[in-house]
């Protein structure tokens, strides 16, 4: 069995969850959908939307899914990784042979279900990422490909507890070093950057999002400017795209407003051995289009930036100023002017009486005796 699975842990992102399931459906999967919540976190009334829109419902909370994770932790003497590692628990979904993870906060444009068939021989010790844009030798866990193991499962919870088990403090480092970098019997298969593409300031990221533009599958709105988040006004053409989709969902006047009235920003899920933040060192947006190229030397804001050079009035005017300005003069020869000189004598390294004479130097060789000259 096959499925799509998300994950939500907050009301705040409900927007985002009830805009993926809306996506996936209208993109007419044959594939179930499933979503990991935790319903202590989430309010009632987006629980019952959640539930319109889902083929699958999972309470993260059940004993048969957070058994597992509790099993480990307590083995460890870490009762918080039950919390901080709830991506993980995608691992113990053992029912299911395939799984594609999709973050709350991606947007499919176009059908996935082809890569079941593509990674159908993928293996438990692997997982099928596409490259993270910040930094490409590394995956960007928003859209993953993967099949359900505890045994894995259970290592990579055991792993979480070492010192330095994740870089970013975050799933995303962890689970980089786990199948990715540590050089173990777990690997890391490279998806096309189109299935997970992510927003960069890079100079060729415009161009190269105009180029491939029909080609994206799935945009993912990583760090801390959300699509539900943004205050009312202009649109990027890929933010409008998001809102096309969540004003599809059939909601009354109430439960939009609901759904969209908690603006309040939950803090990124993280190990605690880092501090980096991706809400907050990420790029916005802003900047996103089809039809320019990103401005990224200096010289292309210079019509936003403030002078910094000051030119103060020496108090002359342009007649005095002509008159006290030396004219340049070709009379004035430079020091690397052709005189007509040897470049030897030029630079005083050789006096003229020691210029090669062609005649002279014969006369010297005729007065050395043959048998110097001849082969032995």
């Amino acid at each position: 069995m096959k499925a799509y699975v998300t994950l939500l842990t907050s009301d705040s992102y409900v927007p985002g969850a009830l805009a993926l399931g809306q996506a996936l459906k209208d993109l007419q999967t044959e594939y179930e959908t499933v979503i990991l919540v935790d319903v202590k976190s989430v309010s009632p009334q987006s629980l019952e939307h959640i539930e319109s829109i889902f083929d699958t419902v999972i309470d993260i909370n059940d004993r048969k899914i957070l058994a597992p994770m509790e099993e480990v932790v307590e083995k460890l003497g870490r009762p918080e990784l039950s919390t901080a590692m709830s991506k993980l628990l995608i691992w113990a979904l053992e029912d299911y042979e395939t799984l594609i993870y999709l973050d709350c906060d991606t947007l499919p444009l176009r059908s996935l279900d082809a890569l079941f068939e593509r990674y159908a021989d993928l293996g438990h010790n692997q997982v099928v990422a596409a490259p993270d844009i910040g930094w490409p030798d590394i995956f960007n866990s928003g859209v993953m490909i993967l099949r359900p193991s505890l045994p894995v499962f259970e290592k990579l919870v055991g792993f979480s507890s070492q010192k330095n088990s994740s870089f970013d403090g975050a799933d995303q480092g962890l689970l980089n070093e786990f199948f990715h970098l540590q050089g173990n019997d777990f690997s890391w298969k490279r998806l096309p950057f189109i299935f997970n593409v992510t927003p960069s300031t890079s100079y060729q990221y415009n161009p190269a999002l105009a180029r491939f533009w029909d080609d994206i599958h799935v945009f993912h709105f990583i760090g801390q400017q959300k699509p539900w988040f943004a205050k009312s006004g202009e649109r990027n053409r890929i933010e409008k795209l998001w809102w096309e989709k969540f004003n599809s969902l059939k909601l009354d006047e109430k439960q939009y407003i609901h759904i969209l009235s908690n603006k309040k920003q939950p803090p990124e899920t993280k190990t605690g051995k880092g501090n980096w933040n991706p809400s907050t060192n990420l790029p916005s947006l802003d900047h996103l289009s089809l039809e320019s190229n990103s401005k990224v030397f200096p010289w292309n804001h210079s019509e936003t930036v403030e002078p910094t050079r000051v030119f103060h009035d020496t108090g002359f005017t342009d007649e005095e100023q002509h008159q006290k300005s030396t004219p340049f003069t070709l009379e004035k020869r430079s020091r690397y002017q052709s005189s007509g000189e040897s470049l030897g004598a030029s630079y005083g390294q050789f006096d003229d009486s020691e210029r090669f004479d062609p005649s002279k130097a014969l006369d010297e060789i005729a007065k050395i005796p043959l048998k110097f000259l001849s082969k032995h």
